[in-house]
């Protein structure tokens, strides 16, 4: 008589694993940094989290309504006495497009970067900082042509 025993967390690593490398990320995958937009009323800040990735390997592109980001994060290399047994930060080449809900001045836009957070500030136009917007008043009907 063969007895087996239930061992219900040995087979909940074993699916935990076998789902790990369902969903694991290939190295040379693109991965897509997160952004953070804000309107300071007269310019935009657009902050990009890229930790890990020197500031000589990423390339900023600006137009007057969008900024695209790019560039690469580079894995680690190891010699031959290590070896990689887990690994969850994603490395290969990434790109991220910000649209701007205004037009700015992408020849006046200002970069830096300092422990992994690329902030730019983009100036708004002169067109769109005197901008002027006709506003009705709420229950009042416009005038018709009689």
């Amino acid at each position: 008589m063969i007895v087996r025993y239930w061992q219900p967390f040995q087979e909940l690593e074993a699916i935990r694993q076998q789902l790990d490398s369902v969903f694991e990320t290939p190295a040379a995958e693109t991965m897509t940094p997160a952004v953070d937009l804000v309107d300071n009323g007269d310019s935009y800040t657009v902050e990009v989290v890229l930790p890990g990735v020197n500031a000589d390997a990423i390339n900023i592109e600006a137009s007057r309504k969008s900024i695209a980001i790019s560039g690469e994060r580079t894995a680690p290399d190891y010699d031959d006495t290590h070896k990689v047994l887990h690994r969850e930060r994603r490395y290969g080449t990434f790109r991220r497009v910000v649209g701007l809900p205004a037009a700015v001045d992408h020849e006046n836009i200002k970069a830096d970067y300092s422990n992994g957070i690329l902030t730019l500030q983009a100036p708004k136009t002169a067109e769109e900082l005197n901008k002027i917007v006709k506003v009705n008043i709420a229950g009042t009907l416009p005038e018709t042509a009689e």
